[in-house]
């Protein structure tokens, strides 16, 4: 028999077990029940899935986290044997409880004057961390709420940061509160990602300790502290607030005997640009978070925080009004998370499926934006490409029977929305892994239904007059401009337009200590020289 004929057969045999099998009898697997009360009802006012999901989407990754830095999750973490972590500091003390890098330029802006040393460690084995979101390792506003929370159970606890000092007692508490679950460190967020490991002694061994050439700024009289570790550099844009805030003279470092040619630069902007090497998904790897242990303070059962979050833009959502209750709720859920094993949950990958979601619909949707922002030259012929849009995202959800019937669009929506969740292992699931798992049916369903719902206007658009298809076009762009701001993936931030081959691009951070640069500036996404000579300072 030929290959035609064949294909032929197995063509006409698929077909049939289609035909059986109905596309009605699909959707009703897909159905969500109870879970949705109408296919086109809205998400409400205080919906908090669209920013879940968001969170669960940003693990790890510096760009969104920079953006929104007052994280909201608490996550389980480990880093896997083998891994370098890095650590410098002005002179040569082995560390002990201490700052770790996971990039070493990130080391490198302390390891400044003669006698600066970087410290190149390798895991022994599996260490167990605790993860807090957003620019964490920053010191102004709400960027450490998520801490206070689960080290002191209040909110805030210091109405003003103490300088370094502050600091030094807030990473001495953070250990002392970990050592009950065995933690052997906090991975947290600035110019990179670093870890507030707890003792250098557990779980690493030293490769080298290697006296560095650092270029920049050198402090001449280095601070007497219980680590030398203390913020001794900065760039030259940022020496006169530096010198006034830690109160010692700053001077050019110099190179050591034998080099020749030019003093080597500035290593600072290096480390912020280690750190967008981890800009978008997936993020830095070599730290493995545990989705189905997120704690999220955007969980609908923390009822204190919703009202609170209400008259605020998304950037200044904080932890200030959570309620004694919440806060009990809260470290209840971290005791339980933190006493249990690592992905101890169903092993559903989270983060992939966020992401696969985000690959569905994240081009689609600002390609109809698009098109429905263009001026409305021929109406007619644009509400049908659009149209075609929508059958193009829904129709893998569309039933053969029962077109354009009321219960058609709810089966479409259904299954839309349900087409990635229905079939997991919920008996499995953390109490963390519900909370997700509510989430991405909340974002999904909204998609859905805002695409379902134009779809149902643009069924027979292409019979209209021209005055019914402009209208057509004015709602879907006000409703999808809605979804996406709703949505407000992180896929869709970056740099626009993109960075050239000499540039890379940067979030610009609230500054990592109070007096350093300015926070009134332009945040958004910008492209960077790598020309030393063509930058402009941080926050500035």
């Amino acid at each position: 028999m030929g290959w035609c004929a064949s294909s032929w057969i197995l063509a006409l045999a698929v077909q049939n077990i289609y035909a059986a099998y109905t596309p009605a009898h699909i959707s009703s697997q897909l159905s969500l029940g109870s879970t949705l009360s109408s296919w086109d009802e809205p998400a409400n006012r205080d919906a908090t899935g669209n920013l879940i999901f968001q969170s669960l989407a940003s693990l790890m990754q510096m760009m969104p986290n920079a953006w929104y830095p007052n994280g909201h999750s608490i996550v389980r973490a480990n880093i896997p044997p083998g891994t370098l972590l890095y650590h410098g500091r002005p002179n040569a003390e082995y560390p002990n409880m201490d700052w770790a890098a996971i990039d070493p330029e990130h080391s490198l802006i302390f390891a400044a004057g003669e006698n600066g040393t970087l410290f190149t460690f390798s895991t022994t084995r599996e260490l167990n961390l605790l993860y807090f979101d957003g620019c964490s390792a920053n010191k102004k506003g709400g960027v450490v709420d998520a801490q206070d929370v689960a080290i002191y159970g209040e909110v805030p606890h210091e109405e003003e940061w103490g300088g370094m000092v502050s600091e030094w007692q807030r990473i001495a508490d953070a250990c002392a509160w970990g050592e009950q679950y065995d933690i052997d460190g906090f991975v947290r967020m600035e110019l990179d990602f670093e870890i507030i490991y707890c003792d250098f002694t557990e779980g690493l061994e030293l490769v080298s300790a290697v006296n560095m050439i650092i270029g920049g700024l050198v402090s001449i009289n280095p601070p007497d502290h219980n680590s030398s570790t203390t913020m001794q550099y900065f760039n030259t844009e940022h020496l006169e607030d530096s010198s006034v805030a830690l109160g010692r003279p700053w001077i050019d470092s110099i190179p050591p005997k034998g080099w020749k040619g030019s003093a080597p630069g500035s290593t600072g902007w290096e480390a912020w640009h280690a750190g967008t090497w981890h800009n978008v998904f997936p993020g830095d790897v070599r730290v493995r978070v545990d989705p189905s242990s997120m704690i999220t303070f955007f969980d609908p059962a923390l009822t204190s925080l919703a009202e609170a979050r209400r008259p605020l833009k998304r950037e200044d959502y904080r932890l200030l009004n959570i309620s004694e209750a919440d806060i009990a709720a809260v470290q209840a859920d971290i005791n339980d998370v933190l006493r249990r094993g690592f992905r101890s949950g169903s092993g559903v990958d989270w983060q992939g499926l966020a992401q696969v979601i985000q690959d569905r619909f994240s081009d689609r949707l600002p390609y109809l934006r698009y098109l429905l922002h263009q001026p409305i030259t021929n109406a007619s012929e644009q509400a049908a490409d659009v149209r075609q849009q929508f059958i193009v995202s829904l129709i893998p959800y569309m039933p053969r029977t029962g077109i354009g019937e009321p219960e058609w669009y709810a089966e479409t929506v259904r299954g839309c929305a349900a087409s990635f969740t229905s079939h997991l292992p919920e008996s499995w699931f953390t109490k963390q892994e519900r909370v997700i798992k509510d989430a991405v049916d909340e974002v999904l369903h909204e998609i859905c239904r805002v695409l379902t719902v134009a779809w149902r206007a643009a069924f027979d658009i292409e019979e209209q007059d021209v005055k019914t298809a402009e209208d057509f076009l004015v709602k879907c762009r006000d409703d999808i401009d809605a979804l996406i701001e709703w949505l407000d993936w992180p896929v869709w931030l970056g740099c626009n337009p993109a960075c050239s081959l000499d540039e890379y691009c940067f979030v610009p951070q609230h500054v990592p200590f109070p007096g350093w640069g300015s926070d009134e500036k332009d945040r958004s996404p910008q492209c960077i020289s790598m020309d030393p000579a063509k930058r402009s300072p941080q926050g500035s």
